[in-house]
């Protein structure tokens, strides 16, 4: 009986309150000590990266039938999600307590592309002609 925001809700809050970022790897991109740039590191290791952070919420997403994709750019990855008729951003990375730029652990949580414009992060730049539904 939930919504659709409600199930993304669930996923996004158990993903960051069960996953550490990984600073070995965003240190040094050669470390192995966790598969952290993919899913089985996020779900199993219990470490991620953008890249693991945003594999496993588009698993989930897959799963739940949600139209997603995962935007990127030279330094980064986060998921752009279909709900309630509009592409919405979505960055789990940057919600889970790492950084400076999450005041708030919903701070990216399905923002529209202007608010994720204005939060002027330097990280969450990308090509509006590849990335044509974020407009």
């Amino acid at each position: 009986t939930m919504t659709t925001q409600d199930k993304i809700k669930v996923i996004h809050d158990f993903i960051i309150n069960n996953t550490e970022y990984d600073k070995l790897k965003s240190d040094n991109i050669n470390d192995t000590t966790y598969k952290s740039n993919m899913a089985y590191g996020v779900l199993i290791q219990g470490y991620g990266i953008c890249s693991g952070y945003a594999d496993t919420m588009a698993i989930f997403l897959n799963k739940l039938d949600i139209k997603n994709y995962k935007i990127s750019n030279d330094s980064h990855i986060w998921n752009l999600v279909y709900v309630n008729g509009l592409w919405k951003h979505l960055d789990a990375t940057w919600d889970d307590p790492i950084s400076e730029y999450n005041a708030n652990r919903d701070t990216y949580f399905l923002i529209s592309t202007d608010e994720l414009i204005k939060l002027n992060d330097d990280t969450h730049s990308f090509d509006k002609n590849v990335y044509q539904e974020a407009y």
